[in-house]
């Protein structure tokens, strides 16, 4: 999932207010599903069965 955009996707950017917006951005992508990136089309796609990014971790 590509979510990273402006200045949150810059490295350069230490603000408190930019990895507070990571932050939320991390925490967003733990509750979604696994994916990977189909490699015809180059876009994400869920993994059926595989519950989410958390659970992966764990």
């Amino acid at each position: 999932d590509d979510q990273l955009t402006g200045n949150v996707a810059s490295v350069d950017v230490a603000t408190q207010e930019n990895l507070n917006k990571l932050v939320e951005v991390g925490e967003n992508l733990l509750k979604k599903p696994v994916s990977r990136v189909n490699l015809e089309t180059g876009l994400f796609e869920p993994v059926t069965n595989e519950g989410t990014n958390e659970e992966a971790l764990i």
